[in-house]
């Protein structure tokens, strides 16, 4: 006795229309990833150009405390980069001392940085 097997010969696949809406899926959750790496990049960037005038305004405070009377220039060029100092001194009520607030900035970032120092004898 021989059976009939009822075999239909189909061929397994994916429709056009079904690799049109997975590339589009792909598409979009592309997009997500290119977005966070773009905005990872430019957070990177603004840190290192913060990290640069902290660095600077660290040098700078430095200098000042180590030479006391020596002029130093509000402005300087360094690696290419104009780096602005701006000093602004304020009596905190107690004699000869005065809060200063240097802000160092560049085209990039600012920062500013409080400290204090004794004011010379007479003035």
């Amino acid at each position: 006795m021989q059976m009939k097997t009822n075999v239909k010969n189909k061929e397994k696949g994916f429709t056009l229309l079904e690799v049109l809406i997975a590339l589009a899926v792909l598409s979009i959750s592309m997009l997500g990833v290119y977005s966070l790496l773009n905005m990872s990049l430019d957070t990177v960037s603004y840190a290192k150009d913060k990290m640069f005038v902290i660095e600077q305004g660290y040098n700078r405070i430095s200098q000042q405390i180590n030479y006391p009377k020596k002029a130093f220039e509000e402005t300087e060029e360094i690696d290419g980069v104009t780096v602005k100092y701006t000093y602004k001194r304020e009596s905190v009520g107690l004699p000869m001392v005065e809060k200063v607030i240097l802000t160092v900035s560049t085209n990039k970032a600012e920062t500013f940085f409080v400290y204090y120092e004794q004011k010379a004898f007479g003035q």
